[in-house]
Formats: structure tokens, sequence, C-alpha cells
């Protein structure tokens, strides 16, 4: 049924967990993976960079979240050898995360996005993450969405 799964990631542990349960279904059903996480694009913001009295603060806050977006990937080629799925990954740099994720989902011609409920910014209190929220809203393609399991019984 799905032969290409979109999985991106912010990092959080509820993305990592999410990743992994996506690797596991990935591999019952023969899907191969792109990994992916967006870094939000910022306009240049000189008071910011006056602030921290470094004209070069948004190089150096950028060449930061690469680094992030870097072991964000990682964890998913780990996940995906770990599983025996065939993974590629990318950065992508947008305004808007959820657009990033629905474009890449769409050049990638992938049939599938499997995400977490949330990330860094949600917490257990919310139904679903703003940017899931707006995948879900905006995508052509099926959404999986991925929830921390309940330790009650």
């Amino acid at each position: 049924m799905y032969t290409h799964i979109l999985m991106p990631t912010d990092g959080s542990t509820l993305s990592e967990q999410a990743i992994i349960s996506g690797m596991s279904f990935a591999k019952a059903i023969g899907a191969k993976v792109t990994g992916m996480h967006a870094i939000p694009l910022e306009h240049p913001d000189l008071l910011e960079a006056w602030l921290h009295r470094d004209p070069d603060w948004i190089k150096l806050r950028h060449t930061l979240f690469e680094k992030f977006a870097d072991r964000y990937l990682d964890f998913i080629s780990n996940a995906g050898i770990v599983a025996d799925v065939s993974v590629e990954c990318f950065i992508i740099k947008d305004l808007d995360p959820f657009r990033a994720i629905i474009k890449t989902a769409d050049e990638h011609h992938c049939d599938l996005i499997f995400m977490a409920s949330h990330g860094w910014r949600g917490d257990k209190t919310q139904l679903l993450g703003g940017e899931t929220q707006k995948v879900l809203s905006n995508s052509q393609q099926p959404v999986l969405i991925y929830k921390k399991q309940s330790t009650m019984h």
C-alpha cells in the first residue's frame, strides 16, 4: 500500500520514539524512508545581532541549527540501519516547517507522512502540536500520527 514514507523530526524525545516506531512500520510493509528536518528561516534581525554584540550572530545561530539537524538526521539514519530500511535524509530550510514537510513529501514522491503528534513546543496536554496540525490540514498525502503511549493500563 505505502512504499515511500516521509519521517520529519524536530529532535524531540517523542519524535525519536515516532522514528523508531515508523522504522518498524516501514520494515513490515517494505517501504523506504525519507527523513528530514526543517530549519526555519528567519529574516535578519539587526537588533538581535546588536543585543548579542556580534554582527555574525545570525550566521552563528544558523550554524548551530545545522549541527542539531545533522544529529537529528543521524538518528533517523541509524534507526534505518537497525531496522534494515533504506533511508535518505535531508535538511530543508523554509519559513514554515509544515510547508517544508509537505513540499518534501511532494518532491520526493512520498505516499505517507509519519510524524509525532507534537514536538519541542508541545506537551502531553495538547491533542496535536502546531506543525503537526498544519501538516494534517494542508497535506494531500495521508498523515499517520504517532502519539506517546499511555502508561495507564
